[in-house]
Parts: C-alpha cells; sequence; structure tokens
C-alpha cells in the first residue's frame, strides 16, 4: 500500500495566546486630615518627623488608589504673636506642601476655652483659660458630605481619631453606600485596640500610620519652590533616618 503523504497533512495551528487580565483601575480616593490630631497623636515630641510630606504619605497608605485630592484641615499656630519661630516653621512646610496642586489647605481658627484644673494640688479646682482648635471637626465634616457630589470619589480615606466625625461618616454612607471608607488613626499601635470596637470601627477596618511611612514620606532637605530657589527643612526638624527592617 502507498505510504500517505504526511506533506499534506494539515498541521495545528499555533496556539492563541490568552491575553493578560486586564488590570483593575485605581479608585478615586480623596485624603482627609485632622492635621491637629495628627500633629498630637503622632508628631508632637518627634521633630526629625515633623518635615513630612502628607501628598507622599497618602500614596504610601493607599498605592493602588488614585488620589484626587488631600485636604490638609489646620489652623496657624500663634497668630496672635508678632514674632514666632513656631508659627516659621508651620508656613514653611505648608508652603512645600502647597507647591503640589492636590493639596488644599482647609482653615479653621483658635478660641478660647474656659478649664478646670484637674491636678490634685490646685486649690478650689482653680480655673482657667486655654486656647483650643474651632471648626476642624465641622470642616471635614462639610467637606465629607460635599464632597460626595462634587468630587464623586469611590474611597474616602479619613486620618483623624476624633469621634465627633461619626455622624459625618454616617451620612456619606446614606448619601452613597458604594463609597468605600478607609480610616486611619494618629496614634501608636498600641493604643489603638479600644478603638477598633467604637463607633469609628463599625465603619471597617480602623488602622495605624506606622511610623516606617513618616519616614519614607519626609520631604528631601531642599525642596525647590518652582522659581529657582528652596525651602529648606527648618533647622529645628532634624531628618528622619529611614531603616526599612523597621515597622
Amino acid at each position: 500500500a502507498n505510504k500517505p503523504d504526511m506533506s499534506e497533512t494539515p498541521q495545528p495551528a499555533n496556539p492563541v495566546p490568552v491575553p493578560a487580565p486586564a488590570a483593575p483601575s485605581p479608585k478615586k480616593s480623596v485624603v482627609y486630615i485632622d492635621g491637629f490630631n495628627f500633629y498630637y497623636g503622632l508628631l508632637h515630641e518627634r521633630p526629625d518627623l515633623k518635615w513630612l510630606n502628607y501628598l507622599r504619605l497618602a500614596e504610601l497608605l493607599r498605592p493602588n488608589d488614585e488620589i484626587l485630592q488631600v485636604k490638609y484641615f489646620t489652623t496657624i499656630v500663634d497668630s496672635d504673636k508678632p514674632v514666632s519661630e513656631k508659627r516659621d516653621r508651620q508656613k514653611r512646610l505648608l508652603r512645600a506642601l502647597g507647591l503640589h496642586p492636590k493639596f488644599k489647605p482647609v482653615w479653621g481658627k483658635f478660641g478660647d476655652r474656659q478649664r478646670e484644673c484637674l491636678v490634685h494640688a490646685c486649690p478650689s479646682r482653680q480655673k482657667f483659660w486655654t486656647l483650643e482648635e474651632k471648626q476642624t471637626d465641622v470642616n471635614i465634616a462639610i467637606n465629607m458630605v460635599r464632597d460626595v457630589a462634587e468630587l464623586k470619589p469611590q474611597v474616602m480615606v479619613l486620618i483623624s481619631g476624633d469621634i465627633d466625625l461619626v455622624p459625618a461618616l454616617e451620612e456619606v454612607k446614606r448619601l452613597n453606600r458604594s463609597i468605600h471608607l478607609s480610616i486611619f488613626i494618629p496614634a501608636p499601635e498600641s493604643q489603638l485596640g479600644r478603638r477598633r470596637n467604637d463607633d469609628m470601627g463599625k465603619f471597617g477596618l480602623v488602622q495605624p500610620i506606622q511610623e516606617k511611612y513618616l519616614r519614607m514620606a519626609q520631604f528631601p532637605d531642599q525642596v525647590p519652590d518652582g522659581k529657582g530657589g528652596y525651602i529648606e527643612r527648618p533647622k529645628a526638624w532634624p531628618p528622619a533616618i529611614y531603616n526599612p527592617t523597621a515597622k
């Protein structure tokens, strides 16, 4: 019998490669930072961490998001004093932050508040007047509720431990249940246990801010100001050293 001509036998076609699944689109996020809550929770006694780029910090905390805006709620310190090195350092930081178009400061103010001395040695529960930051929680609440319609974020990132913001979080979820709330409390992780089960915890994961991110997010010692000059790290704030093995 004649052998079949194998040259005429159809050969299997090359397999068509299966396309890799498309990467998910980054979620659009807006970050709300309670400036004084953050300062007294993590930075007050850490001058090496104060030259902080909050835009970079937001990127580290939400690495897969598209950050639409970082809103920073604060008040100018020592505004009633003719000279203040503390105020000058704060303004230098705000100037460096303001170079980024996504950074938006929202201003509050200080107000007088009468407090009662709780120290045992105080005679007759002596009262005194002190300055207290005003309007921050209201400003954050207004911005969050307004941004549901105006910026239409998929994620709202709140960096604050202020329990007074719970009604604002509830209103955000009432307006748009699909918005994901991500809450970071600016406090050492050792102090966070009880906060995971309070009223903020019902909105999802309540997280600490690891110190390594504060170190990674420091501005360089000299920040180009876009005009040929530089904004320099205040001398009272020594450089932070980043150790990749630290938490």
